[in-house]
């Protein structure tokens, strides 16, 4: 396979990668059959993940049958098999490790735990004994990539992060086998026909979603009253709100204090200029980044990341993709200069705002001490050609919250007003903007985006003195209705997700998450990880648990039903802070894999064992009240019963699909739908 003195064996993580690190190299390129030569370098790669774990009937073949009392599956020693599909590019990097030319194997793994382990998983399954080194990569440019070949390191300074990925792997291959396992059988039992599956992440997700779902549809409306008034003063008539620290339920009161005021004098007892400044915001994360993206074009998550993986390997235009991190490395300043000339080149429609910049300004952004094992989203310092519109909108995104940094902040006074008539206040607010500084980066809709306070008002009231005297007028009593919670939307769920300690009652926990993120400014207790939320939730709505209504993230039926059996431990993120506390052992080398994954177990065998009576009766109770007969094809929302159809239980939010019972063919015969054609036809979705 190999001729000549070859030294080194670089294995990407996928072929562009493996382009770009080719490109970085010395020598004359020689194209061989799934991997080339450059010089005296080899470069390989993968198609992401080409192994996966075992199922449960490659060890035992009686394990293909889904039985409960064969639950739980314990596994002694995890193996791993090559995806189907990506044998013959296995065999061919198997070949190439053990090859007596090889006498250096680095893993290119992308920068993170999911890019170690997808490596380390070959460089296992190969057996070799030879040296391995590692070469982390945020810059896919031949700059940024000749830059980091400088910095290789042993492969085994990350052993701690491989464990971790590993051991994490192993537990979420036990919780979902055998759990999934465990409450479908408990269903199917009592007339349930598909798979209910359960995950470490996913379920939490979903009870995150069915809480906030439930909240909205059980809310009940009550009213409240506001006071506004009109305030003249010092030739300004100032819009101000009434000050109360309760929400006013009584009308009278309300109304008794309007009567009060109305065109009485009085003073002005504060008023306040204070001169502030706010800073741009940090550049992106991929969580952010999507939530952006959802918000502004209406992409899903794995579109943003799709865009952004494309972006990194195919065009070169921007550092790792898949960063949690919204900080930058303090090195990396000087190299801003040049970034901000090729965005200029890149997107002439920003070419005015890079020319603007000032790489002199060195903000928070650039923290050393607050990066991960990634740093923030940014452009890099190459030439970009030949984008796809969505392309364009996502790196137009990140380039101007880069160029954004490199701004001074918004200058602006800010004014805080009272107004006291006969003993009640009313209070206002106002900013008058003296220097626009980073707004002048965005659009007047991207620059609004923060909410306002609600006494806020457009004027300039820097004029205004305490102690002056003030008349109250037009006085005004609204009726108001409590709203609830909204549903989720793409961008707020996002957002939510990496603050979900919040939610969390055990304080045990909460701070468990809480100190999971202790090393990321931008996260406080969160769940998941950018890279696999957008997959975890498009699986929620393929499997019938989530839906999509306009912009909204809705629970189904179906989703709520299915929590209601489910133990607490397995739909709050508790197993997330729980195994957080034995990676970071695993990471220092204080423990091994197999105590998370047989604490794992014995967590999965107790929910199997103990809960099993009790899961079968609340299920029974529920299916007494009503049969689920299928999934709507039309919403997915449930289908149920009634007497003369099958039923769509989304029927109030507008879906009208029916399955009559009686029904007429083609001849004019009618036929009746039985309940166990309904089941067969929605099963097939036909």
């Amino acid at each position: 396979m190999l001729k000549g003195n070859i030294m080194r064996l670089f294995i990407a993580e996928k072929p562009d990668l493996a382009k770009a690190i080719g490109a970085s190299l010395d020598g004359t390129q020689k194209k061989g059959d799934g991997y080339f030569i450059k010089g005296n370098d080899v470069v390989t790669w993968a198609f992401g993940h080409i192994l996966e774990l075992y199922k449960p009937e490659d060890y035992d073949e009686s394990l293909r049958r889904w039985d409960f009392a064969a639950l739980p599956i314990k596994i002694d020693e995890f193996k791993y098999k090559p995806i189907e599909g990506s044998k013959k590019q296995l065999k061919i990097i198997c070949a190439l490790i053990n090859s007596d030319k090889i006498t250096q194997i680095i893993n290119c793994g992308d920068a993170d735990e999911e890019g170690q382990i997808l490596i380390d998983e070959i460089l296992n399954y190969s057996g070799t004994g030879k040296k391995i080194y590692r070469l982390m990569l945020q810059d896919l440019t031949e700059k940024g990539i000749r830059a980091q070949l400088k910095n290789i390191r042993p492969n085994s300074d990350f052993k701690g992060l491989s464990e971790c990925g590993f051991s994490r792997a192993q537990a979420d291959w036990l919780v979902g086998i055998n759990l999934t396992r465990a409450y479908t059988k408990i269903a199917q039992e009592k007339g349930y026909n598909d798979v209910l599956s359960v995950g470490r992440v996913q379920t939490p997700i979903l009870g995150l979603i069915v809480n906030r779902d439930v909240e909205h549809e059980n809310h009940k409306a009550s009213f409240y009253y506001t006071i506004s008034a009109a305030v003249s003063t010092q030739g300004l008539t100032v819009p101000m709100r009434y000050k109360s620290d309760e929400k006013i339920i009584d009308e009278s009161f309300a109304n008794a204090i309007g009567a009060k005021v109305q065109n009485k004098n009085g003073l002005i007892t504060k008023a306040t200029h204070e001169t502030r400044n706010e800073f741009p915001p940090l550049p992106y994360n991929l969580l952010l980044l999507q939530a952006d993206c959802s918000k502004k074009f209406g992409y899903k998550p794995d579109k943003t990341l799709q865009i952004t993986q494309s972006l990194r390997e195919k065009h070169k235009a921007i550092t790792y993709n898949r960063s949690d991190c919204q900080y930058l490395p303090e090195n990396l300043f000087e190299q801003c200069s040049e970034i901000l000339n090729y965005v200029g080149q890149n997107l002439p429609s920003l070419a005015q705002l890079t020319n603007g910049a000032d790489p002199g300004i060195k903000s928070s952004a650039f923290n050393d001490k607050n990066i991960t094992a990634h740093y923030a989203i940014i452009p890099t310092a190459t030439k970009v050609t030949n984008l796809s519109p969505e392309e364009q909108n996502v790196y137009e995104l990140i380039a101007k919250r880069f160029t954004a940094i490199f701004y001074p902040p918004q200058e602006f006074i800010q004014t805080d007003l009272e107004a006291t008539v006969d003993g009640e206040k009313f209070i206002a607010s106002a900013k008058k903007v003296i220097k626009q500084g980073y707004k002048t980066v965005f659009d007047k809709d991207e620059a609004d985006d923060e909410i306002k306070p609600e006494e806020e008002v457009a004027m300039d009231l820097t004029a205004l003195e305490q102690g002056r005297e003030a008349i109250c007028k037009e006085v005004k009593i609204s009726k108001q209705q409590t709203k609830p919670k909204p549903y989720y939307t793409m961008a707020t769920l996002l957002k939510d997700l990496t603050a979900v300690s919040k939610y969390v009652k055990d304080e045990r926990i909460k701070k468990l998450l809480q100190e999971k993120d202790k090393d990321k400014k931008d996260v406080n207790g969160s769940i998941g990880t950018t890279a696999t939320i957008p997959g975890i939730l498009e699986g929620l709505i393929e499997k019938g648990f989530l839906t999509r209504k306009e912009e909204k993230i809705v629970s189904t039926e179906l989703a709520k039903e299915y929590l209601k059996i489910l133990p607490e431990s397995l739909k709050t993120p508790d197993a997330t802070a729980l195994w957080w506390s034995i990676q970071e052992k695993i990471a220092r080398g204080e423990a091994k894999v197999e105590d998370l994954t047989l604490s794992v177990l014995e967590d999965v065998k107790s929910i199997i064992n103990s809960e099993h009576k009790t899961i079968s009766s609340q299920f029974s109770k529920e299916k007494q009240e009503k049969e689920v007969i299928g999934i709507c094809p039309k919403c997915g929302e449930i289908i149920y019963e009634g007497e003369k159809n099958f039923y769509c239980s989304g029927y109030k939010t507008g879906c009208d699909f029916k399955l009559w019972k009686k029904i007429k063919v083609f001849n004019q015969k009618e036929v009746t739908i039985t309940k166990q054609d309904a089941k067969t036809l929605l099963n097939k979705g036909t």
